[in-house]
């Protein structure tokens, strides 16, 4: 097993998550429906102990065979989530990890999700030596597609997931990234 790191950017530390950050994740993400309605896993309104029981599954796991889980701060302050989640998420990619991120409405539009996104697939890429990383986002969620195509993942496939703040199944894109692909955007970059 390894242990996750701390790693930086140019404005943000990404560190591993802990089981107190439960009041920072209900706050900024399960207490905002614009966040909770983006991300299929969480309920609406946010149950009682639904963060502590989430950070029960990434905290302290081995981020080879679960979920590499990062507290996306800024100046010490807690803003959002990013992850690498190890090959097996997706039945259309089963051999490549994939990512998922959000960040709090307050943080959004400054560009913390591309950083925090650039930081960790680097990270992924070394530490999971897999050629591609995939990601999913519901089809009408524009903004988190955009980013992705940004880095240049490319559709690959459509799945439906059952979307807990919205109660019913939602379309999603199932997007990869080849590493050479991503390795050539960073040498233009």
């Amino acid at each position: 097993m390894i242990t996750l790191p701390e790693l930086k950017s140019r404005r943000l530390v990404l560190r591993p998550l802990t089981a107190d950050d439960a009041s920072a994740i209900a706050q900024l993400g399960g207490k905002d429906f614009e966040i909770a309605r983006w991300l299929s896993g969480v309920s609406w309104p946010f149950a009682e102990g639904e963060a502590e029981a989430y950070l029960d599954t990434v905290v302290g796991v081995d981020p080879l065979t679960h979920e590499a889980a990062f507290a996306i701060t800024l100046g010490g302050v807690f803003i959002g989530v990013v992850s690498v989640i190890a090959p097996g998420d997706l039945d259309e990619l089963p051999d490549a990890p994939s990512i998922g991120y959000w960040i709090g409405r307050a943080f959004q539009g400054h560009g913390y999700a591309s950083e925090a996104v650039e930081t960790v697939l680097e990270w992924g890429f070394d530490v999971y030596k897999s050629d591609a990383i995939g990601a999913r986002a519901f089809e009408e969620n524009t903004r988190s597609r955009g980013l992705l195509r940004k880095f240049g993942f490319k559709p690959y496939a459509m799945t439906e997931r059952y979307a807990k703040a919205l109660d019913r199944k939602v379309s999603n894109v199932v997007v990869c990234l080849e590493r050479s692909d991503f390795e050539a955007r960073r040498q233009v970059a």
